[in-house]
């Protein structure tokens, strides 16, 4: 279905963070860096740090144009040039090209892993994605902004309005809006997050979906005793030190926030423009790799949905739909994100003209709206026994049908204002209409979640997803 990634995207965690692992080439072995003349200044001094904190030694040689240097991009590891669009042609019995890294705005790096096979990293190749990840992580920012080719500090406009302006480069990240620490994964700093809410997580089954994500999951969700959008416990939040606060626009506790003394930025969903705007504006705060890793996702955002509702918006008639939430009689909004989710699927919203966000209703609304298919939410204890085992929903024609379905999760659930969510659009579709879309959920999860969370899926774990 959709766009398909080939093999030369699956860098899958070569590495991440703001400083040089003890990752070891091979006895022996340097690394060979191939770039443009240019960028001379920067890579030296790069090349240097990294090879200072990892132990791996790299040599570097130079070409005057990218046009020369993707010319010779099977003589080295990592090439660095400012077409970063161009991927290197080269025949490989066994390898890949990885995706464009952003070093500055207008230089970018990729990793030639030419030796690893079989599914197994070869260590050369692993360092070369050590040192793709240094340059772009905060280390290699701050080298950057010595040599003046980044700003020291940078200005972002939040959801809000208001103007926050963020010191580079951020290292340490706190966000106790859940929706907003999966941003933070999707454009590649989910290593600088030191405390965070997890929107899905906290779950056995969303937990455990986190640690395969992130290993370091259980130290972060853990890092404050209390840490969300009503109460935080500000002591411990101010002994993590962290550089940048993410936040609700709704958070109730932001004016005691000020004694931190760090930049806040407000987030506000409930809409595809909105979710779009919120990656641009972190990526933008955390340096070239994160816009860029943000321009790509909302790229993404906008082809996939534009297949989608190529396929959904003929069909008629409409399914009616009830989108309800942790209650079965809870039920979403015409101003929330899960209404124009079920839209964008082919589907109508009965609920459509409530306004605010969740809204208590009685049966008998549910039984006015005859609703032909309910969606309920994976979180919160919402769970398809509420509708089927009841004799009073057995009047509804969703519920007589069967057609009642709880929406996906991996860790974020799939109908909030994340990024997955677009996966969730696809697989509403599919729900709905099974014989007259052609989407494939399974293979498109494969695709998202090597492109913006670094996670290799395995087609087992997809189609359970999926189901």
């Amino acid at each position: 279905m959709l766009k398909r990634i080939g093999v030369w995207a699956v860098l899958v965690i070569l590495l991440v963070g703001g400083t040089a692992p003890a990752i070891h080439a091979q006895s022996g072995e340097s690394l060979r860096v191939l770039a443009l003349e240019s960028a001379q200044a920067p890579v030296e001094a790069w090349a240097a740090a990294f090879a200072e904190a990892g132990g791996v030694s790299v040599t570097v040689e130079y070409a005057p144009t990218s046009d020369a240097v993707l010319d010779r991009a099977a003589e080295a590891n990592v090439l660095i040039l400012d077409d970063v669009k161009t991927e290197p042609a080269i025949a490989f019995e066994c390898g890949f090209v990885s995706r464009a890294y952003m070093l500055l705005p207008d230089l970018g790096a990729r990793v030639v892993a030419s030796n690893s096979c079989g599914g197994a990293m070869d260590p050369l190749d692993e360092a070369a994605g050590a040192l793709a990840a240094f340059m772009t992580g905060p280390d290699g920012q701050q080298i950057a902004i010595d040599l003046g080719l980044l700003p020291a500090m940078v200005e972002v406009v939040d959801q809000t309005g208001a103007t926050v302006s963020v010191p580079q480069p951020v290292r340490r990240i706190a966000s106790p809006y859940s929706v907003a620490t999966y941003y933070v994964y999707s454009v590649g700093a989910g290593d600088r997050l030191v405390a965070a809410g997890y929107l899905g997580a906290r779950d056995p089954v969303g937990a455990e979906a986190m640690r395969r994500l992130d290993p370091n999951f259980d130290t972060v969700m853990n890092a404050v005793s209390t840490l969300n959008q009503q109460e935080a416990n500000i002591e411990e939040l101010a002994a993590l030190q962290p550089d940048l606060l993410l936040t609700s626009a709704r958070t109730d506790w932001l004016n005691a926030a000020g004694e931190l003394g760090l930049p806040v930025i407000r987030f506000e969903g409930e809409s595809p423009e909105l979710l779009k705007g919120a990656m641009t504006l972190l990526g933008a705060a955390l340096g070239p790799d994160a816009a860029h890793r943000a321009a790509l996702f909302n790229a993404y955002y906008d082809d996939t949905l534009a297949e989608i509702l190529a396929q959904t918006q003929p069909i008629e008639p409409r399914t009616r739909v009830l989108f309800t939430g942790t209650d079965p009689l809870r039920v979403a909004s015409g101003a929330m994100y899960q209404t124009t989710m079920v839209e964008a699927a082919g589907g109508e919203s009965v609920s459509a003209e409530l306004s605010g966000f969740w809204n208590d209703v009685n049966l008998e609304q549910v039984a006015i709206w005859n609703p032909d298919a309910i969606f309920y939410p994976p979180y919160g204890g919402a769970n398809r026994e509420a509708f089927t085992e009841s004799a009073e929903w057995a009047i509804i024609p969703a519920v007589e049908a069967g057609r009642v379905y709880g929406l996906p999760k991996l860790a974020a659930p799939w109908d909030t204002p994340v990024p997955d969510s677009i996966l969730g659009i696809i697989w509403m579709a599919e729900t709905l209409y099974p014989d007259q879309v052609a989407l494939d959920c399974a293979s498109e999860a494969i695709t998202f979640y090597n492109l913006f969370y670094d996670y290799a899926m395995s087609e087992d774990e997809a189609q359970e997803l999926c189901q």
